[in-house]
């Protein structure tokens, strides 16, 4: 687990990596790899969290930001690729889906 700081708080935050890939197909030529979850230090995650995928095979710089209680990709940098926007957007309940299902399983 790495630990980072919130900038805006200046609170410790861990994040927590769960694996995607090959669990989801992404649309086109985009590859989902991993979520990574921000928690503050003795608390649970936060629905804000970033999914981390390759193009063309090639791991991509910036994630997707998405909001896990609303199973919804939050658009605050532009996707540009016309289409890829609503694609995600119908995949992005299954993420988190997936990240809700596998924390129950770590609970349980």
């Amino acid at each position: 687990m790495k630990h980072i700081v919130d900038n805006v708080n200046k609170i410790p935050l861990r994040i927590k990596t769960l694996d995607l890939a090959g669990r989801i197909p992404g649309p086109d030529s985009i590859e989902l790899l991993r979520v990574e979850l921000y928690y503050y230090e003795d608390d649970g995650p936060l629905s804000g969290a970033r999914v981390r995928y390759a193009r063309d095979g090639v791991e991509q710089e910036n994630g997707f930001p998405i909001d896990l209680h609303k199973g919804a990709f939050v658009a605050t940098v532009p996707i540009q690729e016309a289409g890829l926007e609503e694609k995600l957007q119908k995949i992005g309940p299954e993420i988190a889906r997936i990240v809700y299902d596998d924390l129950e399983k770590c609970r349980g």
